[in-house]
C-alpha cells in the first residue's frame, strides 16, 4: 500500500486535537529516529513552517490518523482519549475521509492544570 501524508488536514487535525478539553499537548508521533530528524529540521527552520505534529496518510483502502496527545489529570486520560478520538473521527467524516483508522496514544499525564508546551 503505498501511502501519502495530507498536511492540511494533519494540522487541521492538530487544531481540533489542541482544541478538546483535558488536552496539554500535542507530541511528535513516531519511532526515536523519526522525532530526531524532525527536531532537527524544525530546529533549522522557521518554527510556523514545522510540519503538523499529527501524522495524517491516505492508503489505498484507509486513511491513518496517528497523534500523541498529553492530557490533565483532572481531566482524566480515558475520557480525554474518547473525547479526542470523537474529534478527529468528527473532521475525518466532515471531510468526506471514510474509513479511517485512529492510533491515538497517551505520552504524558500533566499534575499540573497548566497547559505544558507540545513538542
Amino acid at each position: 500500500m503505498s501511502n501519502s501524508t495530507d498536511q492540511p488536514i494533519a494540522a487541521d487535525l492538530e487544531t481540533a486535537v489542541r482544541a478538546v478539553p483535558g488536552v496539554s499537548g500535542v507530541f511528535r508521533t513516531g519511532g526515536i529516529l523519526s522525532k530526531l530528524v524532525g527536531a532537527s529540521a524544525e530546529a533549522l527552520g522557521d518554527p510556523a513552517d514545522r510540519d503538523p505534529l499529527v501524522r495524517c496518510e491516505h492508503g489505498a483502502d484507509r486513511t491513518q490518523v496517528e497523534v500523541a496527545i498529553g492530557v490533565r489529570a483532572d481531566a482524566g486520560a480515558a475520557e480525554t482519549a474518547h473525547r479526542t478520538h470523537a474529534a478527529i473521527s468528527a473532521l475525518c467524516s466532515e471531510r468526506g475521509l471514510s474509513p479511517i483508522e485512529i492510533r491515538l496514544t497517551v505520552v504524558h499525564i500533566d499534575e499540573d492544570p497548566a497547559p505544558v508546551p507540545s513538542r
